[in-house]
């Protein structure tokens, strides 16, 4: 790791409120898998494996939190709440507030392709992350971050819904004699226990918009709703 890596992955701790005791595992969560076949780096090097346990450390942290919240409430709407919180997208848009995208390590390939500008990405590293937190100082370092990350949402008397762009759009494009959408997989990447989807939405057969997430359903939503501004549609 050389001296620019080691200076911006310690403005990053600064951000994450953790000195870590090991900076190697901080540097290895926002490694791709890319980077490190590109190298010939042991398959261990990636954040992969790290991605599985950051999943499994945040939901578990999100559900105490919501449970803390609301001790009596029932089980369906903190599992709805649970759901929204850890999607890809929340996610992905707290891996951009704390500068992830800039920091992740990426093959040629994958850089020229646009693997920056990736949001399924961005989620991943913050699993990895996440993790990484949980390795290097256990489950308190892992659980302050978690409860600093997501206090705002769970503060708020009434968590957001996330809104159902794909029948916005729809709607609106029926109402204006257009016709509706078509969403096309256009490919299908990352760990089996970890599918990442890439979706097309299409209006008239012209490509409008391309969504990503951890299912078709949720990666059509991020294309429906990437598309309705290009379209000049209202959100939901």
């Amino acid at each position: 790791m050389d001296e620019e890596r080691t200076a911006a992955l310690r403005a990053l701790e600064e951000r994450l409120r953790h000195r870590f005791a090991d900076l190697a595992l901080l540097d290895r969560a926002l490694t791709h898998t890319s980077h490190a076949h590109e190298r010939a780096a042991p398959s261990s090097r990636h954040n992969e494996p790290l991605e599985f346990l950051g999943d499994a450390v945040i939901g578990f942290l999100v559900a105490e939190l919501l449970h803390r919240r609301d001790p009596e409430g029932s089980e369906g709407g903190k599992s709805k709440a649970r759901a929204h919180l850890v999607a890809a997208p929340s996610l992905a848009r707290r891996a951009s507030a704390l500068g992830l995208p800039d920091l992740l390590l990426l093959g040629r390939g994958e850089e020229k392709t646009g693997g920056r500008q990736k949001s399924a990405l961005w989620a991943d590293a913050y699993e990895a992350l996440v993790a990484a937190l949980y390795l290097d100082g256990g489950l308190e370092a892992a659980a302050r971050f978690v409860s600093h990350e997501f206090a705002p949402d769970l503060a708020s008397p009434q968590l957001p819904e996330p809104g159902d762009y794909k029948s916005t759009l729809q709607e609106v494009l029926q109402a204006r004699g257009e016709p509706v959408p078509d969403y096309v997989t256009v490919a299908e990447e990352g760990p089996r226990h970890r599918r990442s989807f890439r979706v097309q939405c299409l209006v008239g057969g012209r490509l409008v918009a391309e969504g990503q997430g951890y299912s078709k359903k949720e990666a059509q939503q991020e294309a429906a709703r990437r598309a309705l501004p290009l379209l000049r549609l209202p959100e939901p």
